[in-house]
């Protein structure tokens, strides 16, 4: 009887067994190898701008507008190697842009082109011309007075310019937030007009009849006749001035 029942206890862990998965062959996530790049990279898009110039940040996120050069996917994220690293490439204008002020108080930023090219996400901000990313560029369109002959494309990485930009990965929240500063100097640029009044002298000829032994004679005389003209003058005059420029991302998947 013992003998039939070992035989039967066998052949129970015989049958488990054989159902039994090997743990070698349990489900487990699929290890991404470099051949499977693209499948570590996840692509967010733009959730929330905020932009703030000399500390006045735009009321109206309309104010900019999200432009990309190509139908092509321009923000993503590798998240293969240990530090991930993220492509921004964004280009972003400023809405209904009017040269009225005359005075024109302070620059003003009409356009901002990011090419941010695989820069590691550190959760800090770093200088951009220290990212060892010599791909990575800013250009800023400056508007420096109240006519678009003195606008100016700008690097904010070249002295005595400084600028910024660092990206946190929050993966719990699925997004990843871009922050950036930068302070820009250039110089702005202010037109005025006043009257004024140039003295002009012209040299005419006019005739005239005299008698002379009561005979006529006909007399050229030449004369100055003086003019005074009213004109309008422009007057330009350049300040040097500064730009306070930061701004935060937020970038959604």
């Amino acid at each position: 009887m013992k003998k039939v029942s070992s035989w039967c206890v066998i052949g129970l862990f015989a049958l488990i067994f054989q159902f039994c998965t090997q743990p070698s062959e349990l489900d487990e996530p699929t290890k991404i190898s470099p051949n499977d790049r693209t499948k570590a990279r996840i692509y967010p898009n733009i959730y929330y701008i905020s932009i703030a110039e000399n500390g006045v940040e735009d009321a109206e996120y309309p104010q900019f507008e999200q432009k990309f050069k190509s139908s092509k996917i321009e923000i993503f994220v590798d998240t293969l190697y240990p530090t991930p690293l993220i492509w921004f490439k964004v280009y972003l204008e400023r809405k209904r842009f009017e040269y009225h002020d005359k005075e024109f108080q302070r620059l003003k930023i009409k356009s901002l082109n990011f090419n941010i090219d695989s820069f590691p996400i550190l959760g800090v901000p770093l200088p951009l011309k220290m990212s060892n990313s010599s791909n990575s560029w800013l250009k800023i369109n400056l508007a420096r007075g109240p006519k678009n002959n003195y606008d100016t494309i700008i690097d904010p990485t070249v002295e005595p310019n400084y600028f910024e930009i660092g990206f946190i990965y929050n993966k719990s929240y699925r997004e990843i937030w871009a922050n950036g500063y930068g302070k820009i100097f250039s110089q702005r640029f202010t037109l005025s007009q006043r009257d004024t009044t140039v003295v002009d002298s012209v040299l005419k000829t006019r005739y005239d009849t005299v008698w002379i032994n009561n005979n006529p004679h006909i007399k050229k005389v030449e004369y100055w006749e003086i003019k005074e003209i009213k004109l309008k003058i422009e007057e330009i005059t350049s300040f040097p001035d500064s730009l306070m420029l930061s701004f935060k991302f937020r970038l959604k998947y």
